[in-house]
């Protein structure tokens, strides 16, 4: 029977933290809680902003299968699996919840369109009702069925890690900065360390087994912008590593996700999962609605 592994994002409640961080730079030297703080407010701004974006992600994944011994005694694997998918990639709050999550709407698979590429999105918008909620349910599920190999997954998402930076958030998290690591890019960033320390884990397995995540934030100080993330959760079964590469989109006059990295080790058999997924054609959401008055019949 083969083996899988389960990662899944648990969307929690939380309360407003009483603490609204500060974008006002004091006079005395930048400390880490500044930047922190700076961070909190910009990534407050970032998901209002974000949420009226649509981008195009082309996404290949490469799967590994876990070994087996043959009847000679030798190790033997599966042939490698590859997939290129291609979607609509949103950042949505549904109706209801208090978290915002991100979506891909896949619309191409190895070359082949898996539906119409219509309007769809633009009915999520216009129906904020529980048959909404259930449709970007649905698309959640289906574009998790493209992902290939036996670790089953909804954690790549480009913005995840950001979440870790959200005001209410921080305070689950212990945060680093590791000034040695700044002079590995001579940019002006800072390299802040992430490390979830209070129970009930942003990513758990499907047993509701927490999965403490811990990772690397590259931050600028004077503003909170987070141009990079690394994202990483291990357990006795699984590493996953999540690597997310932010740019300056001047159409929108933000950063946005350029490339996202991944890799997946299921430590039982050896299988294995890497993904690399780049984004572009990123646009505001529009909606339009067309009505037409049909002409009075005449009596």
């Amino acid at each position: 029977m083969a083996l899988r592994s389960f990662l899944c994002i648990v969307l929690m409640a939380t309360a407003a933290s009483s603490g609204a961080a500060q974008s006002e730079a004091p006079s005395q030297d930048i400390t880490a809680d500044l930047v922190l703080a700076r961070a909190a407010l910009y990534i407050q701004r970032y998901e209002k902003q974000f949420a009226s974006v649509v981008a195009e992600e082309t996404y290949q994944q490469n799967s590994r299968q876990g070994g087996r011994f043959d009847q000679f005694g030798s190790i033997r694997h599966d042939p490698a699996k590859r997939r290129v998918f291609k979607s609509d990639l949103l950042l949505v709050r549904p109706e209801g919840a208090s978290s915002w999550v991100q979506f891909r709407d896949v619309f191409e698979v190895d070359g082949k369109a898996v539906r119409d590429r219509n309007d769809r999105l633009a009915k999520l918008f216009l129906d904020p009702s529980a048959s909404a909620k259930q449709q970007i349910e649905k698309i959640k599920q289906e574009s998790a069925r493209y992902n290939v190999g036996p670790i089953i997954r909804n954690v790549n998402v480009p913005v995840l890690a950001l979440w870790a930076l959200k005001v209410e958030n921080q305070h689950r998290f212990l945060f680093n900065h590791v000034e040695a690591a700044d002079a590995e890019r001579p940019d002006g960033t800072w390299a802040i360390d992430y490390r979830e320390v209070e129970e009930g884990t942003m990513i758990r397995t499907n047993g509701q087994e927490d999965l403490p995540i811990r990772g690397r934030l590259r931050i600028e100080p004077a503003t909170g912008r987070v141009l990079s993330t690394t994202l990483t959760v291990e357990s006795k079964l699984i590493k996953a590593t999540i690597e997310v590469d932010y740019e300056q989109e001047e159409a929108l006059g933000m950063l946005v996700p350029r490339t996202m990295r991944e890799t997946y080790r299921q430590y039982s058999d050896g299988a294995a999962v890497t993904g690399v997924a780049t984004y572009s054609n990123f646009r505001q959401f529009q909606v339009k609605v067309h009505e037409e008055i049909a002409p009075i019949k005449q009596p």
